[in-house]
């Protein structure tokens, strides 16, 4: 997103590509040579869980839609121990944004997962549709078509039944989000129609107020420009300048996460601020927002800096 006064600071030309960030970030333990850090040693295959159903074989776990190892979790495979699970399915709506480098969707997902993020862009939302993703992100919806109640209620459907969906703002001008707010608007949540939090000396402004939540365990900050306050219903997980950014909402078995900017899907942000924790971020997010019976897997610890 861009203000009267220019973007936050992007990062150099070819800074921010898709390579720079193609392993562990700066934040993150890098996983060891042999072994796995998923919830259990069964989610790469090594071990079984406990016996297993009338019927069904102990066997490795696999991404098949089956508890292959009577874990009691559906594919919780993390070969590389990066924190993402291998058979996740994620998809995100409308296009990515335009003023920062790279896109952590096109990159540093598609690196951790073996099928990347399916990208929806202005596709009609149907019960067979979402049935197929674990987690729904929403990017920059204003081109996109204008929702009808049966799409909204399709949704809500799919997020009661277990899915995740996370929204972002900040992409385009405060008309942006009526059409995310027609999405949201069956969980109670929403955004203002006031830009927040510019750009502080050609850098994102630090958000570095957080409430303790799974999404922002091991978070210290992350950065935002031109964002949007979040309301409604839920756990107000993060505050930037007296605005409400972040908010958590459970809509058991499923969730909803709303974020007041899209600044944390540039790869810049990763390269030029060690003070923020985007990554971290971005694993505890996936993390919270799938399903606790699918795809769970354990996320590397921070580094102790």
């Amino acid at each position: 997103m861009v203000s009267a006064g220019g973007s936050a600071g992007s990062a150099a030309p070819g800074a921010g590509g898709s390579t720079a960030i193609a392993g562990t970030g700066p934040d993150l333990v890098p996983p060891p040579d042999s072994g796995t850090t998923g919830e259990s040693d069964a989610a790469a295959g090594d071990v079984c869980g406990s016996t297993c159903p009338s019927g069904l074989t102990c066997a490795p776990e696999t991404c098949d839609g089956v508890d292959n190892n009577c874990d009691g979790i559906i594919d919780n495979v993390d070969l590389n121990g990066d924190g993402v699970c291998d058979c996740l399915l994620i998809a995100t709506l409308g296009a990515p944004g335009q003023w920062g480098t790279g896109d952590v969707f096109a990159s540093w997902l598609s690196a951790r997962s073996n099928v990347g993020a399916v990208d929806l862009a202005d596709q009609t939302l149907t019960s067979e549709l979402l049935a197929k993703y674990e987690v729904i992100v929403a990017q920059d919806l204003s081109n996109n078509h204008q929702y009808s109640s049966d799409e909204v209620a399709a949704l809500k459907a799919w997020v009661q039944a277990g899915g995740g969906f996370m929204t972002l703002l900040g992409y385009a001008d405060p008309g942006e989000g009526a059409n995310v707010n027609q999405l949201l608007a069956p969980f109670g949540v929403s955004y203002g129609d006031k830009q927040i939090l510019p750009a502080v000396n050609n850098s994102t402004a630090p958000i570095t107020d957080f409430t303790p939540h799974p999404i922002d365990q091991g978070v210290k900050a992350v950065g935002i420009d031109n964002g949007y306050e979040v309301h409604g219903q839920g756990t107000v997980i993060a505050r930037g300048g007296g605005h409400d950014v972040g908010l958590a909402a459970e809509v058991l078995p499923g969730h909803v996460f709303a974020w007041a900017d899209e600044w944390i899907t540039y790869d810049s942000e990763w390269q030029q601020h060690p003070d923020y924790q985007v990554e971290q971020f971005w694993l505890n997010a996936i993390k919270w927002l799938t399903a606790a019976n699918k795809c769970q897997v354990a996320i590397p610890p921070p580094v102790v800096k």
